[in-house]
């Protein structure tokens, strides 16, 4: 009978731990599979819920690395044609970032303005699991600068405002629109963006 118990005892702690394993092993699959969800967007997202979507993780990074949260989000703004572009609803690049190497990865058409005109390429582009991750991506971009100049865009983040940091972006290169800090300053004036610079 003792002999018997002391079966039944240990099969039953044998039950017991195979049905930890079982969900320790299922919550770690569940984890996974939440961090590894790449995030997907509509195409017809407005402008005024765009904004919002992505003004928080802007101003994480305004006060991380002094980068106005207006200007960024103008950026991401004008480069994705507010969240729009196939680039930003579907592979979560906000701003047209290229691909530094052979993964994450889309090869897509873009304009660029060469010599004063404007002529269509293909050019492959970093794709990210979310826009927080794009506007990440976009900050240490900033913060770095490019593999040939990494004070490429230090006044950006010694602008005193948004116009001091527009013109930077432009001077730094960051865009082939000779136009460029006009449409970033005319987008945030338009949005009223800068009032994410003060929050």
């Amino acid at each position: 009978m003792a002999h018997h118990q002391k079966i039944l005892t240990v099969l039953g702690t044998v039950i017991v731990a195979l049905i930890l394993v079982l969900c320790l092993w299922a919550a770690i699959a569940n984890y996974h599979k939440r961090t590894n969800q790449v995030e997907r967007h509509s195409p017809n997202i407005t402008t005024a819920a765009f904004i919002k979507k992505i003004a928080p993780a802007a101003q994480r990074e305004q006060r991380r690395y002094h980068i106005p949260a207006s200007i960024t989000i103008a950026q991401a703004g004008l480069e994705s044609n507010w969240g729009r572009s196939r680039l930003a609803a579907k592979y979560n690049n906000l701003f047209g970032i290229k691909a530094t190497s052979k993964t994450d990865r889309v090869k897509m058409t873009t304009t660029e303005n060469v010599k004063g005109k404007t002529i269509e390429v293909k050019q492959y582009f970093q794709t990210y699991r979310s826009w927080a991750d794009s506007i990440n991506a976009h900050t240490q971009l900033i913060v770095n600068g490019t593999a040939d100049n990494h004070a490429r865009f230090r006044d950006v983040q010694k602008a005193s405002n948004y116009r001091q940091a527009a013109v930077a972006l432009q001077k730094g290169g960051y865009a082939t629109d000779p136009n460029y800090a006009n449409k970033l300053i005319y987008a945030i004036q338009k949005f009223h963006l800068d009032k994410y610079d003060r929050k």
